[in-house]
């Protein structure tokens, strides 16, 4: 049985209360994880956290990012920890039962998880190829950082997790997170510029690309024919721009 846990990297974006953080990388100590990452502006006190994670950050690493992009840089797939689907952009849907098998194979995967006052953002969610919901009352839907970070990752330690779930599953990304990424920065850098879609946000356009573009699963080749296609548009609105301005 392929272990799952140790491609498996569980990233805080933007913790405020320490307690939590300790109580993640207790969590994912508890499941034997490959890595905690947390985003951050702030710095956490090392007494603190060793207190708080009862001493598992005395073996194990926790490494500390100034951006979500840098920490997902090096990862194959990105999914994020979230109840806020309401929004039509939003990427998938996963339930946490058979996230294990979900991602048996994709190589190293990363799993987002918000500020403990309003979850993820847009933009980071935007980042994400799918979402997985934690099953809780519609009364008092709101769980703990941490108990959340905990839930999780026993779905990733349980001795079925590659076993449990949906039979068939997504296919294996072609492309890592980062190159995904250069090319939606590059794609919503000239949208911008001309102003497309006109009368319309940018962002959103982008986003809803990411959505359709995930389903494809691109490799690279068909990736740089899309970015060839803007860059087309980029250098054509130049010259009609330029054109304008001689006459």
């Amino acid at each position: 049985m392929t272990d799952v846990r140790r491609d498996c990297v569980f990233i805080l974006c933007r913790p405020a209360d320490v307690r939590n953080v300790g109580g993640a990388i207790r969590a994912v100590a508890n499941a034997g994880l490959g890595a905690i990452r947390v985003v951050t502006q702030q710095t956490f006190d090392a007494r603190d956290l060793l207190c708080y994670s009862s001493g598992a950050t005395d073996i194990y690493d926790v490494d500390v990012y100034a951006s979500v992009n840098e920490a997902i840089a090096d990862c194959n797939l990105i999914i994020g920890s979230s109840r806020r689907l309401r929004d039509a952009d939003a990427p998938p849907e996963w339930p946490a039962a058979g996230l294990g098998r979900r991602v048996s194979g994709v190589g190293k995967t990363a799993v987002l998880f918000g500020c403990e006052r309003t979850g993820l953002t847009r933009d980071e969610l935007a980042l994400c190829s799918a979402v997985v919901t934690i099953p809780t009352m519609q009364t008092f839907p709101s769980m703990n950082l941490a108990h959340a970070v905990a839930c999780l990752s026993y779905e990733l330690a349980r001795p079925d997790a590659d076993s449990v779930g949906p039979q068939t599953v997504d296919e294996s990304p072609k492309l890592s997170a980062a190159a995904r990424d250069a090319f939606y920065s590059r794609v919503l850098e000239i949208c911008s510029r001309l102003e497309y879609p006109h009368g319309r946000s940018s962002d959103a356009f982008v986003r809803r690309l990411r959505k359709v573009l995930h389903r494809a699963n691109l490799n690279q080749q068909e990736l740089s024919m899309f970015g060839g296609v803007f860059s087309e548009l980029e250098r054509v609105s130049k010259l009609a721009n330029t054109g304008s301005e001689s006459d």
